[in-house]
């Protein structure tokens, strides 16, 4: 089983810590492996001018993030392929092209999860395989809309597509995610075509694969505010926005963890995520782990894991999400 992610809790006692700003250890879903810490950020949102789109709206205002480790060189484009591939509720649309690299046309995420991703358009239908990557979308991405009516969902090509933003200077070094700012928009650098600038502590990016990442690398997108025009007055060009701060409890596979004893036995409950396997480990020491549930399958419900012979004396308790 591939573990992705765990919470951790001592018996009789949670600490749950908030701040304003969100850093690598607010993010609650991580995969890789390396001492290099990068994040994604996607907001979902509606665009200002849906000329040439008819897709409906997000179904909400929605800013997520998502953890990638690494070591040696590593692209905005591996770690949104990676995710893709280890997040069974994130799916995209979009192409690998050989000279400009990963373009993406549509994004969706199951808010509640359950069902079959996919996208329609009223008359073809597409379905998303196990990399949840859709490379040969037969849908009209201007006007198709996501199967489960609950999803997080934005595509486009014509109409407002999608806009890439990385942390400001491109060089790593952000542990906490950019902030940008009290702006509604961006500000541009390039007076002819608009084709830089800068919104708080984000800057506008072209390309996934271009982006190479170094540790604290910060990866947004974010819907446009309308379809591409040259002109600075557009929406589009003019109308820029970075992401939004984002909520890391909604891409986390525990959620809403509670515990404590019941009739001797140390038990937890959490809202789970549908096909994701859940386990209960303790450890006295915080280094080493005792499996002690194992193999609960999630279904989108509370679930309660037990420990039926807690110690008598201190312990620390963790629920592991894997995939199976």
């Amino acid at each position: 089983m591939k573990r992705i992610s765990s919470w951790l809790a001592l018996a009789g006692l949670f600490f749950i810590s908030k701040s304003p700003a969100v850093s690598f250890n607010d993010v609650q879903f991580w995969i890789g492996s390396g001492t290099n810490r990068a994040a994604l950020v996607v907001e979902w949102s509606t665009p200002e001018s849906s000329f040439g789109s008819t897709v409906p709206a997000p179904v909400a205002n929605k800013s997520l993030v998502w953890g990638y480790r690494f070591n040696g060189p590593a692209s905005a484009a591996q770690m949104f392929i990676a995710l893709l591939a280890a997040d069974p509720r994130f799916y995209a649309v979009g192409n690998i092209d050989p000279q400009y690299g990963l373009g993406i046309t549509g994004i969706g995420y199951h808010l509640g999860g359950g069902g079959d991703a996919g996208i329609t358009d009223g008359i073809t239908t597409n379905y998303f395989t196990t990399s949840r990557f859709l490379t040969n979308a037969t849908v009209d991405i201007d006007a198709a809309a996501p199967l489960n009516p609950g999803d997080l969902y934005w595509g486009g090509w014509n109409g407002p597509n999608w806009e890439n933003w990385t942390e400001l200077g491109d060089a790593g070094g952000f542990f906490k995610c950019p902030d940008r700012g009290p702006d509604a928009y961006w500000t541009s650098t390039d007076p002819d075509y608009a084709s830089s600038g800068y919104h708080g502590q984000w800057d506008f990016a072209w390309g996934l694969s271009s982006l190479q990442m170094t540790n604290g690398s910060w990866i947004g997108i974010t819907v446009a505010a309308g379809p591409y025009d040259f002109a600075l007055s557009a929406p589009y060009n003019a109308h820029k926005h970075a992401p939004a701060t984002p909520d890391p409890g909604l891409t986390a596979l525990v959620k809403n963890l509670a515990g404590g004893f019941q009739g001797g036995h140390w038990q937890t409950q959490f809202l789970s995520c549908t096909n994701w396997l859940y386990s209960l480990e303790r450890s006295s020491d915080l280094q080493n782990w005792t499996v002690v549930t194992n193999g609960v399958l999630g279904n989108g419900t509370n679930l309660v894991t037990t420990d039926p012979a807690p110690p008598a004396d201190q312990a620390f308790y963790r629920v592991s999400a894997g995939q199976p």
